[in-house]
């Protein structure tokens, strides 16, 4: 059945726009100008948009209901623009919205788990410092288990004994973890104070 393009407002509803089956109304729009027939398609799939609608929640605050009920129709047009219907003429509303729907329902999924945290004064502070950072100090690079290391030998003066046990290693391993951890933490190649 071809559209038939009649002389009435764009999205009015006329009488020749409602008469339309629905794989007419959507080949009008998918060949006609689609200025003239997106404001019927969107008019006549109300109850099913609007229901949908319902379904979606939104991610407030950066999409509030307005927003998700003007990508639901963008969706519905961005379909119909483009799809062939192979159903029974009565399945087709449901089946476009809920397409639309889908689509609406992933981008709400990726927003969510994108969403930001907010810093708040009441949030824990985790004292532990990152495993793989790594420092670029004057006198070399050293990764901040190395300067963990050396501040608890050297200035808080902790026996390596009593280090090695927490470490669950000998003594001998946790001094040549200290010497490995000083080697790093100097300059390679620096022309720096001489050892005394």
């Amino acid at each position: 059945m071809e559209p038939s393009y009649s002389k009435t407002t764009p999205g009015s509803g006329g009488a020749a726009e409602s008469s339309l089956s629905w794989a007419a109304l959507l080949a009008a729009y998918r060949l006609g100008p689609k200025e003239r027939w997106s404001g019927s398609v969107i008019e006549r799939l109300g109850p099913w948009l609007t229901k949908a609608r319902h379904r979606l929640i939104a991610v407030p605050p950066f999409l509030d209901n307005e927003d998700i009920a003007q990508q639901l129709v963008v969706e519905v047009l961005r379909i119909a623009a483009r799809w062939r219907p192979q159903c029974e003429d009565r399945w087709i509303p449901r089946r476009l919205v809920e397409a639309a729907e889908r689509r609406v329902r992933m981008g709400l999924s990726r927003e969510r788990s994108n969403l930001a945290v907010e810093l708040d004064e009441a949030l824990e502070i985790s004292n532990a410092p990152e495993p793989n950072l790594v420092f670029d100090t004057p006198l070399g690079t050293a990764s901040a288990q190395d300067l963990l290391v050396l501040y608890r030998v050297k200035v808080l003066g902790e026996p390596v004994a009593a280090l090695a046990r927490e470490a669950g290693i000998t003594p001998r391993q946790m001094r040549r973890r200290v010497w490995s951890a000083r080697k790093r933490a100097q300059a390679s190649g620096s022309t720096g104070a001489k050892k005394v």
